[in-house]
C-alpha cells in the first residue's frame, strides 16, 4: 500500500487552487514551478489520475481533485490548530479550552466572561473557533471543539450532552418611524408585509421565528442578510428601512432611544440556549470554564468573583 500524501503534497494542492497556476502557488511554497510541477505529477501517478485540469490560463481541480483538497483544507486546518495549542502548553497554559458560538451576538457577553476567566484561571488557554458555529455537533464529537454555546433545538448526538443555560425572547426591533414604533406586541402575521434584516441563524426554519412564519403561513415580503457582528442591522432598522431581530438581553444593551423592541404573539418567541459538551466527564479546567459561563451569561445573577476549580 503507498504511503499516504504528506503536508507538503497538501499544502501544493491547496496553493495551486488558490492561485490558479504553478507560477504564483511556487513562489508561495517558494519552489520552482518546475520542481512544482514536478511533484504535481508525481502526486497524479501515485494516485492514478489527474488532479487539475487547464481551462485558458488557469488550472481547475478535477472532481477528484476538489475532493482531494477539501480533506486537505481539513488537514492543514487542524495541523495548524493543534500546532498553537501545543505551543501555548509549552509556554505554560495547564490546559487548553476550544470554544465555539452559534449566536454571534453572544460573544458581546462571552468576552467578558472570558476576561474575568481569564484573570482568575492564567494557566487555561481559552481559544474561540468561530468556524465550528455552523456544525457544532459534529465539531464537539471529533473533538476539535471542547464546548459550544448552542440554542436547545440542536440535534442530539450520542456523544454530547445538552446543558440548559438561559432562556431569552426574540423581539422584533424597529426605528422611531416604523407603525410598530410603542406597540407593545403584533401577529407573527403582519411580517408578510416587513422587511427583515436579520443574519440566518436567526432566520433559520427550526429557530422560533421560522417555525412561527410556517405557522402563520406567511414570509416576511423582502430579506436582508447581514453578518450579526457588528452594527448594520440596527443601522438600518434605526434608518427605518426594515425590521430586525435580537434577543431582548441584546436590545437592552442597546440603551438606544431611536428603537423600539415588539413582542412577536402573545406570548413571544422564546430562544433556549444552552452549553453542549462531550458526554464523558470534563476535564477540571474546562469544569471551571463551564461554571464560569453560567454566572457570566445575561440571565444571571451577576457576581464578582469567578469560583475556582483548580486542576
Amino acid at each position: 500500500m503507498p504511503s499516504p500524501a504528506d503536508t507538503r503534497h497538501l499544502s501544493l494542492l491547496v496553493a495551486i487552487e488558490d492561485h490558479g497556476g504553478l507560477v504564483a502557488a511556487a513562489k508561495q511554497l517558494h519552489l520552482t514551478p518546475s520542481a512544482l510541477s514536478q511533484q504535481l505529477r508525481a502526486l497524479e501517478e501515485r494516485l492514478g489520475g489527474t488532479l487539475f485540469r487547464r481551462e485558458w490560463r488557469r488550472l481547475v481541480p478535477t472532481e477528484a481533485g476538489r475532493r482531494m483538497i477539501i480533506g486537505a483544507r481539513t488537514v492543514l486546518d487542524e495541523l495548524a490548530r493543534v500546532e498553537a495549542e501545543t505551543r501555548q502548553l509549552l509556554a505554560g497554559a495547564r490546559a487548553v479550552i476550544r470554544v465555539t458560538v452559534v449566536c454571534h451576538q453572544s460573544y458581546k457577553w462571552l468576552s467578558d466572561v472570558l476576561e474575568i476567566f481569564a484573570a482568575e484561571r492564567p494557566d487555561v488557554e481559552v481559544t474561540v473557533v468561530a468556524e465550528a458555529a455552523d456544525a457544532p455537533a459534529e465539531w464537539l464529537a471529533r473533538r476539535k471543539v471542547d464546548v459550544a454555546l448552542v440554542s436547545d433545538d440542536m440535534a442530539r448526538h450520542p456523544q454530547l450532552r445538552v446543558d440548559p443555560l438561559f432562556r431569552d425572547e426574540l423581539v422584533a426591533v424597529v426605528g422611531r418611524r416604523h407603525p410598530w414604533f410603542g406597540e407593545r406586541r403584533i401577529g407573527a402575521a403582519a411580517f408578510a408585509g416587513e422587511h427583515v434584516i436579520a443574519d440566518t441563524g436567526t432566520l433559520r426554519p427550526a429557530g422560533p421565528f421560522g417555525r412561527a412564519m410556517l405557522e402563520a403561513g406567511v414570509a416576511p415580503r423582502k430579506v436582508t442578510l447581514v453578518p450579526m457582528a457588528g452594527s448594520v442591522s440596527i443601522d438600518m432598522t434605526r434608518a427605518n428601512l426594515g425590521v430586525t431581530l435580537l434577543p431582548r438581553w441584546t436590545f437592552e444593551s442597546l440603551r438606544d432611544a431611536q428603537v423600539a423592541a415588539v413582542r412577536i404573539g402573545g406570548r413571544g418567541l422564546w430562544l433556549r440556549w444552552a452549553l453542549a459538551t462531550r458526554a464523558e466527564e470534563p476535564e477540571p479546567a474546562l469544569t471551571a470554564f463551564l461554571a464560569a459561563v453560567r454566572l457570566g451569561h445575561p440571565r444571571a445573577r451577576r457576581s464578582t468573583k469567578l469560583p475556582l476549580v483548580r486542576g
